[in-house]
């Protein structure tokens, strides 16, 4: 019974062992008969996923687990249950709440060999240690343009998926790139929440110079490139260095940080839905809200907290920025990030390609185009000022039916995607 007991273990797990999926599977992704092409790396120590059409390029997996015959995984569009076929070696699932259904079948095969090397990167900003990847292409014998990525608000490092997508593209497409941890964030030192614009500037600045003073480097020009609060901070870094070579601002504001969050409540609860004496009331919070943040007086204080206590039921509160106390860390982070970058725009010295999304709730164009205009057409530097099409603040598309019933194959699901028109601005004006 004991060699017959042997053979059932190694049986089972052969099994096991044969459902988990292992190399490079390519594939789509079906919703009502729509596709959308996608593909993973499956690795023991990390997988990872391409879904072109959105941008999304090496990222890697949220979740992904082995229960018995089922692979639980979850991506961008959220949780699969996926299951491989011993006979065919397809890995097909289904998304478990996604209405309607979305279903993916995969095939394994060879993976493609990379444009671009990576490189494990270390350097330092004062008693910052800031570390990161130089993806750095393989074929150029001629000088290439090199690339530091610049933050968004909140945690980031270099796995971050819109983050490292980015970076990926651009490497592939034959730009360097440097993208790093924020402080406090991967293998970076530090505390990001304590930080200021400035602060993220310098760090953008040291690695500016890490790579104007590495020899080995083949590079024609460097530049920054910075999205959302990034596209704050890169005017700050890029006058901070000499000889920049370009500035990216993609969704980056022209307004205030005050401003800019006047402008999100605004325009978020108008494409919510709200009647215009809900948004007035909203506004007139912000107003005493960034009017206590400047004044720091006791009479301010009170009519802000007065008036909280007047909308504390309504649907829309949390839109606003309810203090629990006078010197909170919200009311502190305020006080201390007063910026606005009219100056450091109005004086940049370096082409500037701004590019704004037309349906971008948290930086809208209306409130933001003519300002950046003004103060680049100021600063007297070539600029480019792009709106992309049905974006928003993510350079992603919203998915949607293109009609109002289904009547395949008349009407049918168009799925998210990031325009073209996105990356090529960035990679033409890069390259130029």
């Amino acid at each position: 019974m004991k060699p017959l007991y042997t053979i059932l273990l190694l049986l089972i797990a052969h099994i096991a062992h044969s459902q988990t999926p292992q190399g490079h599977y390519e594939g789509a992704l079906t919703r009502n008969g729509s596709v959308q092409l996608i593909s993973f790396d499956f690795n023991n120590d990390k997988t990872t996923y391409d879904i072109p059409e959105i941008g999304y390029m090496d990222v890697a997996t949220e979740k992904i687990s082995q229960n018995k015959d089922t692979l639980n995984v979850k991506i961008f569009y959220g949780d699969f249950y996926c299951f491989l076929d011993p006979k065919t070696g397809d890995l097909v699932g289904l998304s478990k709440n996604t209405k309607p259904e979305m279903k993916i079948h995969l095939k394994k095969t060879e993976a493609k060999e990379k444009s671009f090397t990576a490189e494990e990167i270390k350097f330092s900003n004062a008693d910052i240690s800031l570390a990161g990847v130089l993806y750095k292409p393989k074929t150029s014998d001629k000088p290439v343009p090199y690339v530091i990525l610049v933050h968004r608000s909140g945690w980031e490092d270099r796995d971050t998926p819109w983050y490292h997508s980015l970076a990926y593209i651009l490497a592939s497409k034959g730009i360097g790139v440097l993208l790093y941890d924020k402080r406090g964030t991967g293998k970076s030192t530090g505390n990001f929440s304590l930080a200021d614009f400035n602060d993220f500037a310098e760090d953008a600045a040291s690695a500016f110079n890490y790579l104007k003073a590495r020899n080995d480097l083949n590079y024609a020009r460097i530049g920054f490139l910075g999205a959302s609060q990034g596209g704050w901070v890169v005017p700050l870094a890029a006058n901070k260095v000499s000889d920049c070579g370009f500035a990216v601002l993609v969704v980056g504001p022209a307004v205030s940080l005050y401003e800019q969050d006047i402008n999100r409540v605004q325009y978020t609860l108008t494409e919510e839905g709200y009647s215009k004496e809900s948004i007035n009331s909203a506004l007139h919070y912000s107003g005493l809200f960034f009017k206590y943040i400047q004044t720091n007086t006791p009479k301010d204080w009170e009519a802000l907290k007065k008036y909280a206590s007047e909308i504390k039921g309504e649907k829309w509160i949390d839109q606003l920025d309810i203090p629990q106390s006078q010197t909170g860390d919200d009311v502190l982070w305020w006080r201390k990030n007063k910026y606005d970058p009219k100056e450091a725009l109005s004086t940049i010295k370096c082409p500037v390609l701004s590019i704004l999304g037309e349906k971008d709730v948290l930086v809208p164009p209306a409130e933001n185009k003519n300002k950046m205009e003004t103060y680049l057409t100021k600063a007297g530097v070539k600029h480019k000022i792009v709106t992309i099409k049905d974006c928003g603040h993510d350079m992603i598309t919203q998915g949607k039916m293109n009609g109002a019933e289904e009547n395949w194959p008349h009407t049918y699901w168009q799925w998210q995607k990031q325009p073209e028109e996105f990356v090529n601005s960035i990679f033409e004006f890069i390259k130029k």
